[in-house]
């Protein structure tokens, strides 16, 4: 290591005394009193010399070396002016206090005392500058020595700054006892190896009060050290940060690979601040506060000695895995008293918390392998007691975080001990795995380090009996990676004997890919919220919901919830919760164990109650839902609530009571149906008005018969209500048991038609859609958890395919509106001429649910033609139409889309003489449909496309009758359509979802008679017709389908049958050359309807 150093050497003494000093004097007597420096100079003093000293705004002290002050005497120093020692030499000091001597001193000015290094970034060209950050030389901003104690107050204030850099450095140092008090309320700065900014090494007789802004960066580094006797509080909300990284910001993947092969880049930094003293009065990690009161009238409303214009809100943050806040000793045990608060507060507290933070203390270790911890009670190596009076209050943020290494956010070591901790703010540790990967040609790998959480960690020889986490505040363990572990309170000391929730307790574990096959990897260890395996004195867990009612005011504040599993020791424990959420399994271990619910509280888990004489009793509408399992005997008492055992469940019951507002939910074993889920031996009572809530643990179609619950005493069963998945029908009974005693049990099997409501079709497919449905996870997971019909067939409609005669319904229709545009041509061409004409056929046809599901669709036929006379009275002609429709199953089977097409090439023959007309037309056409049935519920989706081809034909006669200008036309019409679908099948919705469909052949024959009324003495005529259809042969093909390796199932198309009134109406103009027609029409058949509207024109030449 190279360095230059510039030192400045006084020339001459006369220079030294007189040059460049200007100098205030007012003398007493022989001595000299007071200096003021108001002018720059390049020469040391002490106050030997000048007495009380002060350098005002317009003074300064320029060296590089030696001291720049030296308080040599009880005189006072007042810094207005800077000190700047840039680039000094060793040793280079900006105030020194030789000895123990009376003084004030004050700081409102800058102190440099800084080195000639410059770091360079030499070892991996990663654009960072490689540690060491200063050069090896010790220096200092501020230092008292000696054994006798400083007598005097010392306040560097929010004007100055102090920047020192070198190995073993301070920015401000007291090795001796200061007696009076001492603020910080400045900047420190401080580059190196070894350094402290604030080190007071014997304690502080008044208050201590650390604020300002306070930045280290180098190995080994720390913002604050405080040792010895403190016999006033210790109050800290300044804004501190320190690391020995050479970056504090998370880097990309080639980056941070070179980052840490750089031992330069990874140095390790000190405790951030660290209390190896013991505090009489306590210990305030502050925040700010609003005031309530005029200042003039009360300036310390929180009464905590500080003017509260003056606070802020703490801010420590410590980069690497030093913790943010330490209190702990090597040396001595450590007594931390009760915070004392003056008489001005306003609210004065209940409890002297011996330390209270209401600020934020982070420790993030930031690089892989690296851990992190915010606060640190006791728990050095070596370490003695730290005994912390009335307990310890977390109302700011403790948070821990760590990546690919173990975040701890609040730590009770071995040796801490308190009586309770209070959470009203936040505790959090966040760990995120530590991912890198590695591209070599094409093949890229990965390398993960796993990373855990811990929001609050006991340690054994730590003693902690209690826990509060008070409203509004939280215990948040979280963790991103599919192999890191997760817990939000751990206890190893065997002391933790109560915790009470009134707020929240959570541990996630979020999956990762960790392997870069684009996969979330399986999540290796469950979150835990709460871990006191090692107990043996037993815990008890109340949650408790400080807000039940339903109040405006009370609904704002969040109910109470513990997410993640409880893991319990061998103790006696219990565990209640009134109100509030407890999600996530809870093993009680060993001992004899209760877990009460009440008021409304939800348990959604496991319960292993272990061995011992255990009980769980529900009141006050409260839920459970989980398996519950246990070695041990379990007293089930539910009240009045509600609890539905999952799958597994298995428990010897002394007794079980059932009130008669109360749920008894199970999960029947459909592989071992003859299984009880309780074993009992005592009486069971099951109230009048109680519910029995079962579903099978899997879809089966044949019936069965299930045992709940036997007992070797009695079942008393009142009238009870049944409830079950919506396709099933239960019948609960008790019945003697041939080895003594009764038992509970359920006949379940397939609601009949009757009972489900079904038509014919939908029963028909039930058993081989239950049996696909049952092959899939999603499909027994929908049938298993609907228990209503509408919930049900949501989900079961979208398994049938389309049936009800929508394709032929729809295109019949085109050669239908063809047929009525024959019948209204009117002019037979002469002198061998031709005419064309075209339609536009727009249609609405519905078929409401009955024997099918019914359908809406909405469609069109375009049709043209060309026709030339023949024999005078008669024309033939050929036309070519194109109809299509998309039917929407808008009763049943609402996420089915279709479109359908045909196009028809036919040709006709017409003839009008007098007032007679007659038709007919003959054609073929070509058919193609396309279908998407898709259930949402479940996220599938089939599509098909398939063909066919059509045959139509209609014929019709009239006869017009004229009674001056009005009309009156009869008018029969006889249509015929015939259908043929190819077999079809679908893809996209997988094994259990496509269906494979058959041919399906399909005709109507209908016959109409309507007579029409018009009106001719106007240029647009206006007409009215009524009539009857009547469909004489109508057939739709019955639709056979199955699913991949499933029993075929059929779904009649239904009857058409029968008939209906017509009526519409049309406006027209008619000349010798040319037609134009507007007309509308509606027909209601038994089974449908159609709406139409319709746009006919004929033109000669």
């Amino acid at each position: 290591m190279h360095m230059r150093k510039n030192r400045l050497m006084t020339a001459t003494a006369l220079s030294l005394t007189l040059a460049a000093l200007s100098l205030t004097v007012s003398l007493a007597g022989p001595a000299l009193a007071a200096t003021t420096i108001s002018t720059a100079t390049t020469v040391p003093v002490n106050t030997t010399t000048t007495g009380d000293l002060t350098v005002n705004s317009s003074g300064s002290i320029t060296l590089t070396t030696g001291t720049a002050i030296t308080v040599n005497s009880d005189n006072d120093v007042t810094l207005d002016g800077k000190i700047d020692m840039a680039k000094s030499a060793a040793g280079s000091t900006g105030i020194w206090v030789d000895g123990g001597r009376t003084a004030d001193l004050t700081i409102k000015a800058n102190i440099t005392v800084t080195d000639d290094f410059v770091a360079t970034d030499s070892k991996n060209a990663d654009t960072l500058v490689d540690g060491p950050f200063a050069d090896s030389a010790t220096r200092y901003g501020i230092r008292s020595t000696g054994a006798t104690p400083f007598v005097g107050n010392v306040v560097i204030s929010s004007a100055s700054t102090i920047a020192v850099e070198g190995s073993n450095s301070y920015g401000v140092r007291f090795e001796n006892n200061v007696q009076g008090n001492l603020t910080m309320d400045g900047t420190i700065k401080m580059e190196g190896d070894n350094n402290t900014a604030v080190a007071l090494e014997n304690g502080v007789t008044g208050s201590t009060y650390l604020s300002g802004t306070i930045q280290t960066r180098g190995t080994n580094s720390s913002a604050v050290k405080l040792a010895g006797e403190f016999d006033g509080s210790v109050v800290i909300d300044g804004t501190y940060s320190g690391t020995g990284y050479a970056a504090t910001e998370r880097a990309g993947n080639d980056a941070m690979k070179k980052i840490l092969a750089t031992p330069e880049d990874m140095g390790q930094s000190g405790v951030l601040v660290d209390i190896a003293g013991n505090v009489d009065k306590g210990i305030l990690i502050g925040a700010a506060l609003t005031s309530t009161v005029d200042d003039a009238i009360n300036d310390d409303e929180d009464g905590n000695g500080i003017i509260d214009s003056s606070q802020t809100i703490a801010a420590l943050t410590s980069y690497g895995a030093a913790p943010a806040l330490r209190i702990a000793s090597a040396t001595q045990d450590l007594t931390i008293g009760g915070l004392v608060y003056d008489s001005s507060a306003i609210n004065m507290p209940t409890i002297n918390y011996a330390l209270a933070i209401r600020g934020n203390v982070l420790g993030n270790g930031l690089y892989r392998n690296v851990d992190a911890t915010g606060v640190q009670l006791g728990g050095v190596a070596g370490g003695r007691s730290v005994s912390l009076a009335n307990g310890v209050q977390v109302k700011g943020n403790v948070i821990g975080r760590a990546y690919g290494g173990t975040s701890t956010a609040l730590l009770f070591g071995a040796g801490a001990t308190t009586p309770l901790l209070d959470i009203e703010g936040t505790i959090q540790s966040v760990a995120e795995r530590d991912i890198l990967s590695t591209t070599t040609g094409t093949t890229t790998t990965y390398d993960a380090v796993a990373a855990h959480a811990r929001g609050i960690d006991i340690a054994a020889g730590a003693n902690l009996p209690t826990i509060n986490v008070k409203k509004g505040g939280s215990v948040a363990a979280t963790s991103l990676g599919s192999k890191n572990t997760t817990i939000a309170i751990r206890d190893q000391s065997n002391t933790l004997t109560q915790i009470t929730n009134n707020a929240g307790i959570s541990a996630t574990v979020q999956a990762t890919d960790d392997d870069g096959d684009k996969v979330a990897d399986t999540i290796l260890t469950r979150a835990v919220a709460i871990d006191t395996r090692t107990n043996t004195v037993g815990l008890t867990l109340n949650q408790v919901d400080v807000a039940p009612g339903d109040t405006k005011a009370e609904t704002d504040i969040p109910a109470p919830f513990i997410n993640g599993d409880i893991l319990l020791g061998s103790g006696n424990d219990a565990v209640s919760s009134s109100g509030g959420l407890i999600a996530g399994s809870i093993d009680f271990g060993a001992g004899n164990d209760s877990l009460t619910l009440a008021a409304k509280a939800s348990h959604l888990g496991n319960i292993d109650f272990g061995a011992g004489s255990n009980s769980f009793a529900l009141s006050g509408k409260a839920s459970y839902l989980g398996k519950a399992t246990g070695t041990g005997t379990v007293a089930l008492d539910i009240s009045d609530g509600l609890v539905f055992f999952q799958a597994g469940t298995n428990l010897n019951t002394t007794t079980v009571n059932v009130g008669a507002t109360s749920t008894l939910g199970v999960v029947l074993d459909v592989d071992s149906p003859t299984a009880a889920l309780f074993t009992g031996s005592g009486a069971v009572t099951i109230a009048n008005g109680a519910t029995i809530d079962v579903a099978p643990s899997k879809v089966f179609t044949a019936p069965k018969t299930f045992t709940v619950l036997t007992t070797t005493s009695t079942v008393s069963l009142g009238t009870v209500t049944t409830r079950i998945p919506y396709v099933y029908h239960v019948d609960v009974a008790k019945g003697a048991l041939t080895t003594g005693g009764e038992a509970l049990t359920a006949n379940v099997r397939l609601k009949t038609q009757a009972e489900a409501e079904y038509s014919n079709n939908q029963y028909a497919a039930l058993v081989p859609v239950l049996t696909v449905m049952g092959q899939d996870v999603l499909g027994s997971r929908a049938v298993l958890t609907e228990y209503t019909r509408e919930g049900f067939d949501r989900v079961y409609n979208q398994y049938l395919p389309d049936y009800s005669g929508e394709n032929i319904l729809g295109l019949s229709l085109g050669s239908t509106s063809l047929n009525r545009s024959l019948g209204s041509l009117s002019l037979i061409p002469t002198n061998g001429a031709g005419q064309y004409w075209l339609q536009e056929y727009g249609y609405q046809t519905k078929r409401d649910y009955a024997d099918t599901a019914g359908f809406e669709s909405t469609g069109f036929s375009f049709a043209g033609g060309r026709e030339s006379e023949v024999y005078g009275n008669q024309t033939i002609g050929f036309y070519l139409s194109y109809t299509s429709a998309t039917p929407a199953d808008t009763f049943a089977i609402s996420e089915e889309e279709m479109i359908n097409s045909d196009v028809t090439v036919g040709g006709y023959w017409r003839l009008k003489t007098g007032a007679f007309k007659g038709w007919a037309h003959a054609g073929v056409g070509f058919t193609n449909f396309e279908s998407i049935r898709q259930n949402s519920t479940l996220a599938y989706t089939s599509k098909a496309e398939w063909g066919g081809f059509s045959y139509s034909g209609g014929v019709g006669a009239s006869v017009d009758y004229k009674l001056g200008k009005l009309s009156v036309t009869p008018m029969v019409l006889a249509d015929y359509y015939a259908l043929s679908e190819e077999e079809h099948s679908e893809s996209g919705g997988g094994d259990y979802f496509d269906l494979s469909i058959g041919e399906r052949d399909s005709h109507l024959l209908s016959s109409t008679a309507m007579i029409n009324f018009s009106y001719g003495r106007f240029f647009l005529k206006p007409e009215l017709w009524f009539g009857y259809k009547q469909n004489i042969s109508a057939e739709i093909a019955n639709t056979i389908a199955n699913f991949k390796n499933g029993t075929a199932f059929t779904l009649s198309g239904g009857d058409l049958e029968g008939g209906g009134p017509i009526a519409g109406f049309r406006i027209s103009a008619d000349n010798e050359w040319s037609y134009f027609g507007l007309e509308g029409d509606f027909e209601q058949q038994d089974t449908y309807t159609n709406y139409s509207i319709a746009l006919r024109t004929r033109f000669q030449f």
